[in-house]
């Protein structure tokens, strides 16, 4: 794990992808979700999206995360907000589901940190015929200057920072369809209000390790994202499984 995601695990938000809590309960109001539903969240983290889905709609949620420590805040969550959640630990490229199991995958800041076609082939294969799946990530424009670039890729451990068009056609390879897509800056100051209003009584700091390396580690990844902040954005994605 990369020392800027030791940091945010310290952390223990809920709802740290582009947008925040308040961009996931938009992007949920686009989609139709039944009890029968199998839910797969993909990188949970805390489980903050994980335990609303399961809360507000009824379904069958099974959230994965490759660290223990995110699951364990995640099932302290769920506990406290009475949250029917599966916890899994896993790699989301490796996930242990069998073939076409899930009718809605979520993601939320997460494929940009892998190798996103392998992830991908892994989200198709678990999901069934005219599954969906949704994905929030950061994206940069062309005018994002080449050694910013490389500067944000080596200090947050990303492979890539892709544009919207190469996002999109990282799904359209997979053999997804494009049900729903939109590109946003990152947050000012209307946006940061908005997520103000959703605080996260949930949230578990693990003390011992917010270490003021950690806490400069945060605010030097700020700096980075204020400098190049109209070069940087996020798009919300929602693909649908083509059957092949």
């Amino acid at each position: 794990m990369s020392s800027y995601l030791e940091a945010i695990a310290a952390l223990g938000g809920g709802s740290l992808h582009p947008g925040g809590f308040s961009h996931t309960l938009e992007t949920m109001k686009r989609l139709t979700i039944s009890p029968d539903d199998v839910v797969l969240d993909v990188g949970c983290g805390t489980g903050r999206t994980a335990c609303y889905l399961a809360r507000r709609f009824g379904a069958h949620v099974f959230a994965l995360d490759k660290s223990e420590e995110m699951l364990a805040k995640a099932r302290f969550r769920a506990l406290q907000e009475g949250a029917e959640v599966h916890f899994v630990h896993g790699d989301a490229l490796n996930m242990p589901f069998r073939d076409e199991v899930a009718d809605l995958i979520v993601m939320e800041s997460v494929l940009i940190f892998l190798p996103v076609r392998d992830v991908l082939k892994e989200c198709y294969r678990v999901l069934k015929r005219n599954g969906v799946l949704v994905d929030v990530e950061m994206l940069a424009s062309e005018s994002l200057h080449p050694g910013a670039r490389e500067k944000l890729k080596a200090f947050c451990g990303l492979p890539q920072i892709p544009t919207l068009g190469e996002w999109v056609n990282f799904f359209n390879e997979a053999g997804f369809s494009q049900v729903f897509m939109k590109q946003k800056r990152f947050p000012g100051v209307l946006e940061k209000f908005k997520e103000a209003l959703y605080l996260d009584s949930c949230r578990v700091v693990s003390k011992e390790l917010m270490t003021v390396n950690n806490l400069k580690i945060l605010g030097k990844y700020m700096g980075l994202i204020l400098r190049n902040r109209r070069s940087l954005g996020f798009g919300t994605f929602i693909v649908k499984k083509q059957p092949a």
